[in-house]
């Protein structure tokens, strides 16, 4: 992964150099996960436990986010919407 800090915001590159936005799906650390943005701009995953999410017992990232670090393994996953005939 790469971070490149600009003047007015941080961009993120995945280990291919594709860029990833807030929103977007990658594989981090051998896991798909959704990527969202923290309040100072900086993109990572959910810090809330899945299982607690899909219990209803949390919400997403009400345990907060983990912010990227360039040392981690992460890969942009991009999809194929098909429409249905």
């Amino acid at each position: 992964m790469k971070i490149i800090y600009e003047a007015d915001k941080i961009r993120y590159f995945d280990n291919n150099g594709h860029e990833i936005h807030e929103n977007d799906i990658v594989d981090a650390d051998g896991s798909m996960q959704r990527v969202y943005e923290t309040e100072n701009g900086e993109l990572g995953t959910d810090a809330t436990n899945p299982k607690w999410i899909k219990s209803g017992r949390a919400v997403p990232c009400e345990y907060g986010i983990y912010p990227f670090e360039e040392q981690m393994n992460v890969k942009l996953i991009k999809f194929k919407i098909v429409e249905a005939d």
